[in-house]
Parts: structure tokens; C-alpha cells; sequence
């Protein structure tokens, strides 16, 4: 957008005056230099506006965040986290020939984690309405505020969110009207600091759905709320009880064995809140989201009404459908789907819960699946930038961005030409491609700096070799893998991922017309002749190795390095009882399947009944693909993880064979390889503008066929 994006000046509280900033992202374990700014600062915003006739367009920004309530009416929330000088925004129409009421909560975290680039002491908000793209008001010094003491609480997660308990005495309620009085409220300033400037993106607004609890159970003590399926969202509750009275209040995705709520949660989410009441009816107004399935309520109070507000990135249910009850594949596909409404937040989350960052692996699952799920690419696009800023700081690309937290991960990075090839497979636009060309060749270079003559990598130290996580899942893969590297030598995956690196680059670069890197054929044959034993017809860990695990042999498959001999002993490999991946590699486990024409095997892992298949998840009690294959495989299990979403784009394009392809005349591949096992199928998908429909009777072939378009 033009540079005009945010032109009016960037209000903050006179409090912040003699704030210092600091610039991240920092390292794991450094502490940033202090700025001597408060945390988990709540401040209410109030500003009047009278609006010449006609249609405009409100755009709001914050560092770190806001709720915006237009006449008393909720407006929406943002915006997406950015790196300074990066913000994005979120724009509302708004009819005019009014005086209209803006009230905005704004909150400023001040914490180093994975879900904000916060604590870096910036705090403001950018609030301006626009008539034909001329601005017509905005916010100015006559704007009042009144800065929050309701919420107090300890950190959670990994310095993921402050609890907050919630004191009623301290809120005051019905702020948002537009009759409210604010005087005796102060009024803002501007921002002195510059780096309030473009560089991100408009973002859709998130979805928030008000979800009533399925069921209300009396427990000793109080009440247990169950909403049915796990959600990310905010508890809101009206009761009445006695001014100061106190009420418990637990979080958590899962029951206990007595039947209470979980909210020590296996995430390392302690979910205990406190709630004191005020006078006669008093309500909770929680903020920060958090994930949940169950809530209870301690105390003696007359509950009047109970629900949650739900938040995701927009997703219209109805677009994308399965069903195929045989095997629990549909009942897969709705808890992948469900992890990825709850994951796709302003970003691809791993877990919306623990860290609530996007990290760059778990988006390349993540957006694929979201993609599919709604027919929309703006999310990825915005989880490109947002990857495309981190190599401002890091050539090798950050593994979460944004975020104040600085960490890489081979694996993650080498994987990233994945998301923009994947925006081209659904869109065909070589110019956004083309504006993350530089960035993959930036990545490719910082890699390099590792090779050795025959092409490849070793000794990767400067960033994490994760290979698999959690660590009993890595099959006994036997090259060392301390953080940083230490172990000398060179080992599989990195190289298997940096093969798959350079041939995206190279499709890339054939795309564009451009001459890509022009190694990949040296750097497999190197592959070849250091890691593939030909008397086990496997490859091995490392060059000195001799243990061919699951890992080192399923992104060779992925990839197309595997030799046509190997298939069959690749495939009983990964059918061999004992021998375990993770949910994250599984998905190019069977990419690998997939690309040796292997779908009988892909179908029958996809609904393996055993300890180490997503029916597993089911049978737990999964209503969001967990972070393992089971609860107790990992000893911090988030049981919301989308990066295990894999099935939705493997049921669609490689089962029902139906493939996004910009270079085919209807913009789409149809070549369907589900097992006649699998029963009646009937698919819905949504791809460049309509609704394809792939379906098959008892006994039948697949079909495919247009329905009808959506915008």
C-alpha cells in the first residue's frame, strides 16, 4: 500500500513519555535491556468523532493490541503482530453523516515470548477514518483514556500470557456507550518515536462467534461448563453474589479422572483464574484468549448466563466437507479441521495455547490445510511477509516470526520455499512469487556457508538440526543433536532438507524464468553415494552410519530420492511395527507414499488404529489433532496442535486426487487413488473460485464436478 498508509500521527498515553525502546528479537535465555515500561498494561480508550455523509473506512493499529467497540457495538480486534516499522492493520466500513463513539481496549504485554514483539517499551495506537481514501478524522489529543487496574495475574505458557483475575470493583462497566462520561479520564499524546510506518498488510478481521456451552454439569463447589470441541476464545459470565465475593475460575482441554477440569494443563498452562464480584450484576470481561474445552466455576453465586467468545482467522464451515465414515477418515479430517480454525489466529499458531507463535514448519502443514480449508491464500501471504521481515535480522530465516524471541531451525528454514510455492500452486501469481525469490536465495546462501565440495551440508551449527520432537520420536536417529550443534560430521535430514531446499528454488526460478542455484543434481548424487546402503536398499543417519531410521529415509521419499528399488523397502519400513515418527514428518512420510504411487499404504497409515495413528487421538478423545500421537508421548502435550493437520491436504490431493495446478487449463489436476476399502466417499473442496465436488458411490469411481462459485 502506499506510504500514506498511516498518516496521522500515533497516539500513546503521556505515562509512556520517558518509556525507553529497545530493539529484538533476542535470544532464548538473554534477558532485553530494561526499558522500564509496566506489563500487562490495560488502558481504556474513548474518542468522539463527527463523520461528514457518506461510506468510510475505519483503520485501526496498536502496538501490541486492541478491542474496538463502535456506539457501544463490537467492532473487532488486532492487529496481527509485526515487527516495528512493519505493523499491519485491520480496516471496518463505517457509514457516516454521524457522530460516532470509538472505544478501544488497548493492551501492551511487555513479555519476550513467541506472540508478540513485545517488550521492546512501544506502545500506541493508530486510529484514523477514511472517505474515498482521504482521511476525514482521527484520533487526536482529544481522545480521553483511563489506564485499566481489573486484571492482575501471573505468567503463563513459555511468558506466553499473564492469568487474569478479574475484579468487577475495578471495571467500569458500560464504558463503551456512547453516553458514557469520561471526564476526569486523561487524554493522549503522540507517539515521539519514527518507526510507526508501512510495511505490512491489511488483515481480514477475525471471526467471533458467541458458542454456548453443550452442557452444564453441578460439581461440588460450583459448575462445570463443557462446550463440546476445543476453542480458543474468552469466557464471559454474569452473576450475582455479594460485592468482593471471589469465584474460582479453571480452564482446560481436558477431564481428570474424577471428572473435573484439567487446568494444570499438560501444555504448561496453569488455567486458574479469580473473579471478585461487584455490585448487583456484575460481568467478566476476559481479554487474552486462551485454549479450552471444559471451564469450571467455584463458588456459591447465581450464574445468570454463561457463554465464550470464540476467535479465528474466518472460515466458512461449508466449504470444505468430507465424508467417509469407514475407518474414522472423516472424523480425522473434523479434528484437523478444528485444530486448524483454532491455529489460524492473526497467524499459523502452533498451539494457541503454550507459545502462540508461528513457527515456520508447522505453518508449511498449517497453511496448506488452512488453504484448502477456505480457498483463500491472505493468511499465507501474511505469513510470508512476516517470514520474509525475519531475514532483515536472520539470512537463515527466523523459525517463529514475528515475535520478540529469536530462534532458528535448520529444518524449518530449508522447508520455507514450501509457502510461497504454495501460493502459486493455488493462484498462479508469478509476481508474488517473485517477491520471495530473494529471500529463498538469501536462505540458500546462509546454508551454503556449511557445504563442503562434494555439495553437502556440515556441521549446521548456527541454528537448531530438530530432525524430530519431541526426542523419543526421533526412531534412534544416531548423529548427535545438541543445541548448537557440536558433533562433527555430516547427517541426513539437514541434507535430504537442503536437497528439497534447492529443487523448490529451482521450480522457482523455472516459474519466474530465472537461473535458479543449479546444484540439486550435484547435492543428490552426493546424497546417494554418502547415506544409501544398497545391501538394506535404506539410507543411513549420518555418513559414518549404519541405522537407517524412519527420518532419514521418509524426506528422501518426500523429495524424490529415493531409487526406484528402495520403494519397497521404504514402505515396509515405515509399516514395520516399532518404528515411530512424529506427526510433524509423518505428513512427508506419506508425501513420500504418494510420490512412489503407494496409496494403499498412505490410506491404510492414515487410519492405522494403533498408538501411533490419528485414530489414536480419537480414542483419547481428540476434538483437535493433539501435538502428539498420544497424551502421554510427550511430557508437555498440547492437545490443539494444527501442525498435525496433515490429512486434510493428503485425503484431498492425493487420495481424492484432486491438485492444485495453475498450469492446467481449469487451474486443477483430477487424479484420484483412494482404495476401494475406504467405501463411499464424498468430498467439497473449494479451489480458484468454486466448489469442487469429488464423489463415489458404493463400488463406484471417483468424480469430480463444479458446483458453484464463492467469493
Amino acid at each position: 500500500m502506499e506510504q500514506s498508509v498511516f498518516d496521522a500521527p500515533w497516539m500513546t498515553i503521556p505515562e509512556w513519555a520517558e518509556v525507553r525502546q529497545t530493539d529484538g528479537p533476542w535470544p532464548e535465555g538473554t534477558p532485553p535491556p530494561e526499558t522500564n515500561a509496566p506489563k500487562n498494561l490495560h488502558v481504556l480508550v474513548r474518542g468522539r468523532v463527527d463523520l461528514p455523509p457518506g461510506p468510510h473506512i475505519l483503520r485501526l493499529s496498536a502496538d501490541d493490541y486492541f478491542h474496538a467497540w463502535l456506539d457501544g457495538h463490537w467492532l473487532g480486534q488486532g492487529p496481527a503482530p509485526a515487527v516495528p516499522g512493519a505493523y499491519h492493520w485491520v480496516e471496518f466500513p463505517i457509514s457516516g453523516g454521524r457522530r460516532v463513539t470509538v472505544a478501544l481496549h488497548l493492551y501492551y504485554q511487555g513479555l519476550v515470548n513467541r506472540v508478540w514483539n513485545s517488550g521492546d517499551g512501544r506502545f500506541a495506537l493508530f486510529a484514523a477514518f477514511y472517505r474515498d481514501g482521504v482521511r476525514t478524522a482521527g484520533c487526536d489529543r482529544s481522545w480521553r483514556y483511563q489506564i485499566c487496574r481489573a486484571y492482575s495475574g501471573a505468567v503463563v505458557g513459555y511468558d506466553t500470557q499473564f492469568l487474569e483475575n478479574f475484579d468487577s470493583r475495578l471495571w467500569p462497566e458500560g464504558w463503551t456507550a456512547p453516553d458514557y462520561d469520561e471526564r476526569g479520564w486523561g487524554r493522549l499524546t503522540e507517539a515521539v518515536w519514527a518507526d510507526y510506518r508501512p510495511g505490512g498488510v491489511s488483515i481480514a478481521p477475525l471471526a467471533r462467534e458467541k458458542r454456548l456451552p453443550v452442557k452444564r454439569t453441578p460439581v461440588p463447589g460450583g459448575l462445570l461448563l463443557d462446550f463440546g470441541r476445543e476453542l480458543a476464545g474468552t469466557l464471559h459470565l454474569r452473576a450475582a453474589g455479594r460485592p468482593g465475593q471471589r469465584l474460582t475460575l479453571r480452564f482446560g482441554e481436558e477431564l481428570d479422572e474424577v471428572g473435573r477440569v484439567r487446568y494444570d494443563m499438560r501444555c504448561n498452562c496453569p488455567y486458574e483464574e479469580r473473579w471478585t464480584l461487584g455490585e448487583g450484576l456484575s460481568t467478566l470481561h476476559q481479554y487474552d484468549y486462551r485454549a479450552f474445552r471444559y471451564a469450571e466455576v467455584l463458588g456459591d453465586v447465581r450464574l445468570e448466563s454463561c457463554w465464550a467468545w470464540e476467535r479465528h482467522y474466518p472460515l466458512e464451515e461449508r466449504l470444505c466437507t468430507l465424508s467417509c465414515p469407514k475407518n474414522q477418515l472423516e472424523d480425522i479430517f473434523r479434528i484437523c479441521k478444528n485444530a486448524v480454525r483454532c491455529g489460524s489466529q492473526e497467524g499459523y499458531l502452533d498451539c494457541p495455547s503454550r507459545e502462540k507463535g508461528q513457527y515456520l514448519g508447522d505453518a508449511v502443514i498449517t497453511a496448506r490445510s488452512q488453504v484448502w480449508l477456505t480457498g483463500k491464500t491472505d493468511l499465507l501471504r501474511k505469513c510470508v511477509g512476516d517470514f520474509l521481515q525475519s531475514a532483515r535480522t536472520a539470512p537463515g530465516l527466523l523459525a517463529v516470526a514475528p515475535g520478540s524471541l529469536w530462534q532458528e531451525i535448520a529444518d524449518f528454514s530449508l522447508l520455507f520455499p514450501a509457502l510461497p510455492l504454495t501460493d502459486y500452486a493455488f493462484t498462479g501469481d508469478r509476481d508474488f512469487l517473485g517477491a520471495c525469490y530473494g529471500a529463498v536465495e538469501g536462505m540458500l546462501s546462509r546454508f551454503a556457508r556449511y557445504r563442503r565440495p562434494d555439495g553437502l551440508l556440515e556441521n549446521v551449527s548456527h541454528a537448531w538440526n530438530l530432525v524430530d520432537w519431541p526426542e523419543n520420536l526421533r526412531d534412534g536417529y544416531d548423529f548427535p543433536l545438541t543445541r548448537p550443534v557440536v558433533g562433527r560430521g555430516c547427517h541426513n535430514v539437514v541434507n535430504a532438507l537442503w536437497y528439497g531446499a534447492l529443487c523448490m528454488a529451482e521450480e522457482m526460478a523455472r516459474i519466474l524464468g530465472r537461473k535458479g542455484p543449479g546444484t540439486s543434481r550435484q547435492v543428490g548424487e552426493a546424497f546417494l553415494r554418502t547415506f544409501y546402503r544398497p545391501d538394506r536398499r535404506l539410507f543411513a543417519d549420518s555418513e559414518g552410519s549404519g541405522h537407517c531410521s524412519l527420518h532419514a529415509n521418509l524426506y528422501p521419499a518426500c523429495f524424490g530420492l529415493l531409487p526406484a528399488e528402495a520403494a519397497d523397502a521404504y514402505e515396509a519400513l515405515l509399516l514395520s511395527p516399532g518404528r515411530r515418527c512424529g506427526v510433524f514428518p509423518m505428513y512427508f512420510a506419506l508425501r513420500g507414499l504418494a510420490r512412489l504411487g503407494r496409496y494403499n499404504t498412505l490410506y491404510r497409515l492414515l487410519v492405522r488404529s494403533d498408538g501411533w495413528g490419528w485414530r489414536n487421538m480419537l480414542r483419547e478423545g481428540a476434538t483437535a489433532c493433539f501435538e502428539a500421537w498420544g497424551k502421554d508421548q510427550k511430557w508437555n502435550t498440547s492437545l490443539c496442535h494444527p501442525w498435525a493437520s496433515g490429512p486434510i491436504p493428503l485425503i484431498i490431493e492425493e487420495l481424492a486426487g484432486l491438485r492444485p495446478d495453475p498450469e492446467a487449463p481449469s487451474g486443477f489436476r483430477f487424479q484420484p487413488h483412494l482404495p476401494q476399502e475406504a467405501g463411499p466417499f464424498s468430498l467439497q473442496a473449494p479451489l480458484r473460485g468454486q466448489i469442487l465436488q469429488v464423489r463415489r458411490e458404493r463400488g463406484g469411481e471417483l468424480l469430480v464436478e463444479g458446483t458453484h462459485s464463492f467469493s
